[in-house]
């Protein structure tokens, strides 16, 4: 085959157009004998990349045919998405795209729980979530016309093995999520017109929530713990500021117990949230009090009121802040620049007690009583709210009055709190109430037949 005329150029040679158009063609590059590829379209931009058909730097010929097959289908391609609607052309990879994804997440991003809005835990959990997806993808960034939906769809079967590249999660249910966010993310890729679908994935079973649900202390648990956490409290081997953070959070321990506060909203709460219940008698009032829980508190975004016996463990915390009481005044009797203090402060400062001091002195409360009194049980924070749920189910506290106390519904109280404790002693006075248990002799001597007929009267 005779050698073709090349055509000439600064940055390219060999140049072909594709039917004749003067935005799709195939070229080579003044220093390479591969095929290249370009493609320009209004409003959508350009896209250059290689054919990988090796071609010749004089002869125009070799390769021509395979590289205007390959531009002819890319070009179509592109045709077909502008048809559906979608870009024709897409620059960035999956991963790239997660990026954009997560910056617009972000936008709706509030303080605390809005409908329609997200918390900065929930963008931080989306992102998370996200890595996993990569991981299944090898971290290799895949072109997005490149997804494998029949393969995506599998995605809960690779993610419980054992021999993925994370370990599996202990529920399914964390699965669930996982997919949930998956969803969200291409179903921004679809009003992106960046994808065509949002894939299916292989049903997941979820756990029963009895199943699922964090452990929680018994009455016999309980009441063995509260002396080692004084003990621990007033270790004589801490220093001023470990003293003082071990009383503050002692002392959250009971109110969260009593008051089934999460740890998230006791945090958050400050001094202008305690007020006096005046429905109370004066001597009831030394004992109780209200805690008017704000919707920016509160991991549901709504707020609430609790009544609680938690007085003296505020007075506590009081002291142990160092604030004065206010004579003759009502609780919480803190002077009135402290109203919007955080409760939970700091040792020597007016800031939120952070994250890291929670969980490193919870560290030191599991190792005095995780193998003396909880065993296998995997005891939080959260459970202390979790405990007193427990309780009040068990003194006949009624459930909607505890739902509303707790904030929660009464379905999560019943799938969630209401423990049946098959071998408590209630248990067992309940089930043989109105029953009546005798030991029953038994004789050698044999029966008249008459008798047993009942023919002997």
């Amino acid at each position: 085959m005779p050698k073709g005329r090349p055509t000439e150029g600064k940055y390219i040679k060999h140049k072909v157009e594709i039917y004749g158009l003067r935005n799709c063609f195939i070229h080579k590059r003044p220093r390479s004998s591969v095929w290249q590829y370009y493609l320009q379209l209004d409003g959508e931009g350009t896209i250059k990349k290689s054919t990988k058909i090796q071609g010749d730097n004089d002869d125009i010929n070799v390769g021509l045919e395979e590289a205007r097959l390959f531009a002819q289908e890319k070009f179509h391609e592109a045709k077909a998405r502008m048809q559906a609607g979608m870009r024709a052309i897409v620059k960035k990879g999956l991963f790239d795209l997660m990026d954009d994804f997560l910056k617009q997440e972000e936008k709706r991003i509030k303080p605390y729980a809005v409908r329609g809005f997200i918390t900065k835990g929930t963008h931080r959990a989306m992102s998370a979530r996200l890595d996993h997806l990569k991981k299944f993808y090898k971290n290799k960034n895949i072109p997005i016309e490149k997804i494998d939906y029949k393969k995506l769809k599998d995605y809960p079967h690779w993610r419980g093995l054992k021999t993925a590249t994370n370990k599996p999660p202990k529920y399914m249910q964390t699965i669930s999520q996982e997919l949930s966010t998956f969803r969200l993310y291409f179903r921004f890729l679809v009003d992106k017109g960046l994808v065509l679908k949002v894939p299916e994935f292989n049903q997941v079973i979820r756990e029963r929530r009895k199943d699922s649900r964090r452990d929680y202390l018994n009455q016999r648990e309980y009441k063995s713990t509260i002396p080692t956490l004084y003990a621990w409290a007033k270790s004589k081997s801490a220093t001023p500021s470990q003293t003082y953070n071990r009383k503050i959070l002692l002392n959250c321990i009971f109110i969260m117990t009593n008051s089934l506060l999460r740890k998230g909203t006791l945090r958050n709460l400050v001094w202008g949230d305690l007020d006096v219940a005046e429905n109370l008698t004066k001597e009831d009032q030394k004992i109780g009090h209200l805690i008017r829980v704000r919707k920016e508190a509160c991991k549901v975004g709504t707020s609430r009121v609790v009544l609680t016996p938690t007085v003296t463990r505020f007075n506590a915390i009081r002291e142990l802040s160092g604030i004065p009481k206010v004579p003759k005044s009502k609780f919480p009797h803190v002077p009135i620049e402290y109203m919007n203090k955080p409760i939970i402060k700091k040792f020597n400062k007016d800031e939120r007690m952070g994250d890291g001091t929670w969980e490193r002195e919870w560290v030191k409360i599991k190792n005095e009583c995780q193998a003396r009194y909880w065993g296998s049980k995997n005891i939080t924070w959260y459970s202390f709210r979790h405990t007193g749920i427990s309780f009040a189910v068990g003194n006949g506290v009624p459930l909607i009055t505890l739902a509303e106390l707790a904030g929660t519904s009464l379905k999560e109280i019943e799938l969630t709190y209401y423990h049946h404790e098959q071998e408590s002693r209630n248990t067992w006075e309940k089930i043989t109430k109105n029953r009546t248990f005798y030991k029953k002799t038994y004789t050698n001597d044999l029966m008249e037949y008459e008798k047993l007929l009942g023919l002997d009267e």
